[in-house]
């Protein structure tokens, strides 16, 4: 799609690739602008004016999070399309033919720091995650080791102006070793300025190139920090680029499958009876699984101890309403369990490194396979960093690494007055978070082709597309003075590259609990009194609603910690 040049100033004002607006619009008007452009590229999306217009996007006029990355408007967006596919499913289902979507913008605002807004009992906060009631999954973060938090911050190369996204992932340990940083110094590197500046001392022995292949040979996750258009450049950005973001097909190299039914029961949410089996780690994978059960989805989510996975999503709504079991593919009874699940399943979610279950017999082939011989089609979405394809596909990659190569991170440097290339991490998850409910789109879409034609499907979401999304020339960035305002309201902390994403979002959250009464508005909450973790379970609640209560997104269950559940099957409706 052509842009407006009209609307847009042609410089680069945050950098090479970047389209800056020349008039502001009141964020709920900038919904319904992107709505349009995100609809048009979205192979199979409703061209129903009825559909479109019909979305009510209300709020305040000025975004809530910091930086000049329009991240806000474009959740937004995507949970607005999440509502109207959810009322093309609930027409094929014949309970309803309303036409009206509501997202507060504000609420959508609040959406990427869902982890961070939890109050149990009183708690809420890092504090949370020191309960008793929370169980530890990570051991070396909870350790409070400045070295394994400084072991995922962005660092300058050996090439003057060029820096890079390490990241310790889930052992950071193991990245710190290759730079020569062992857990013999950890008992003097007591303060987390000293730990950046020896990680930083050792980084900046690399070209940029050599760092990033060391990383790519060892198996590790990190980015060069690339403008957006150094990205679009790349054989990665350019092979991503040739897929939309909602991305998905019918396989039709499999045999025709009739159109099911959907189930007949009571529940009027869209997904009510759709069966998903969850196989995904840290966010993103679990805030799509988190979206569909709120949607009436029936989901069972599948950990296995012996992994570390992310303790804040336990408390939060990122785990509501969902039945939490462990299974060890090693067992062999377990791996059957997986493969009943896998039998009786709708949708299956994969958030693991791309292809890695194809090698224990979980991949897109055994689901397809399943499928056919059941005579009854399967969704099956993968979730990554880099995309469906390309040279990068399979290599591990997490929220921050998808910021730095897509030129988020560049795009939020140029805001704080930075050098040409030095990255500065966005102000939350929002990569992650919005992922999710991306990946939780690109499954509502193949559940209503999926009643409309049959077959089988397959999709793809990734963090690095939603960030190049974020970024793209129709989309546009805020400008300066709009950024300012922003900033004069909530009083937003200055960061730089060393930040850490945790405590970051906390500072994030501190400034808009003492400059505004967002977070205290008990319209975006939950509660749940019945929670293992506490008497009273505050969750950020459902973005979308409906104008009738009864199928409006909710859940039925509170948020449980990982392994929670004895294995149980999935319902037969």
């Amino acid at each position: 799609m052509a842009s407006d040049s009209s609307k847009h100033d042609p410089q680069d004002s945050y950098g090479p690739g970047t389209v800056v607006d020349t008039d502001f619009l009141p964020l709920p008007e900038e919904c319904r602008r992107l709505l349009r452009i995100f609809a048009a590229r979205t192979p199979g999306f409703t061209k129903d004016n009825t559909l479109l217009d019909g979305v009510v996007f209300h709020g305040d006029d000025l975004p809530c999070i910091p930086g000049p990355i329009k991240s806000q408007a474009v959740t937004a967006v995507l949970h607005a399309m999440v509502g109207i596919v959810g009322l093309e499913i609930l027409h094929l289902r014949g309970i309803s033919t309303s036409t009206a979507t509501y997202v507060d913008v504000n609420h959508a605002g609040l959406y990427p720091a869902t982890a961070a807004l939890v109050n149990v009992d009183g708690h809420t906060g890092p504090s949370v995650i020191n309960l008793p009631t929370v169980p530890q999954w990570d051991k070396d973060r909870a350790s409070n080791s400045p070295l394994v938090y400084r072991a995922t911050a962005i660092y300058e190369t050996a090439d003057k102006g060029v820096w890079f996204q390490l990241h310790g992932s889930l052992d950071s340990w193991k990245t710190l070793a290759l730079l020569g940083i062992g857990k013999d110094l950890d008992a003097e590197i007591r303060t987390n300025d000293t730990a950046y500046a020896l990680i930083q001392d050792r980084v900046r022995k690399y070209r940029a190139r050599e760092i990033e292949q060391l990383m790519v040979e060892k198996g590790l996750s990190g980015s060069i920090v690339f403008s957006p258009e150094g990205w679009r450049q790349t054989e990665m950005g350019r092979s991503l680029a040739r897929h939309p973001l909602i991305n998905y097909r019918q396989q039709t190299q499999c045999p025709s499958l009739e159109p099911p039914l959907f189930p007949k029961v009571d529940d009027k949410r869209p997904l009510a009876g759709i069966k998903v089996v969850e196989l995904v780690r840290i966010i993103a994978g679990t805030a799509a699984g988190a979206a569909l059960a709120s949607m009436g989805a029936e989901v069972i989510r599948v950990n296995s101890s012996k992994l570390k996975d992310y303790t804040p999503a336990q408390p939060s709504s990122l785990m509501a309403g969902k039945i939490a079991i462990e299974l060890n593919l090693e067992d062999p009874a377990d791996h059957k369990r997986l493969t009943r699940l896998f039998e009786q399943a709708d949708v299956i979610l994969q958030g693991y490194r791309l292809r890695s279950l194809e090698r224990r017999g979980f991949g897109l082939q055994a689901a397809l396979e399943m499928a056919n011989k059941r005579g009854k089609g399967i969704i099956y979405v993968d979730e990554n960093c880099y995309g469906p394809d390309g040279y990068y596909a399979e290599r591990p990659g997490w929220q921050q690494v998808a910021d730095a190569a897509a030129g988020s991170s560049y795009v939020m440097g140029q805001s704080f007055g930075c050098p040409p290339g030095q990255g500065v991490l966005p102000s939350l998850p929002i990569s992650d978070m919005s992922t999710g409910i991306l990946m939780a789109l690109t499954v509502m879409c193949a559940i209503r082709d999926r009643a409309k034609f049959g077959g089988s499907y397959h999709g793809h979401a990734s963090l690095t597309a939603y960030n190049m999304a974020t970024l793209d020339p129709d989309v546009r960035l805020y400008q300066r003075q709009v950024v300012q305002m922003i900033n004069d309201k909530y009083r937003f902390p200055v960061w730089s590259s060393d930040a850490h994403v945790a405590p970051l979002y906390y500072s994030i959250l501190d400034a808009w609990d003492k400059n505004s009464d967002l977070i205290q508005d008990e319209k975006y909450y939950v509660h749940f009194s019945d929670s293992e973790f506490g008497a009273d379970l505050r969750v950020l609640a459902p973005v979308v609603k409906y104008a009738e209560q009864e199928y409006s997104p909710r859940w039925d269950s509170p948020p449980v910690s990982f392994c929670h559940h004895r294995f149980r099957d999935l319902s037969q409706i």
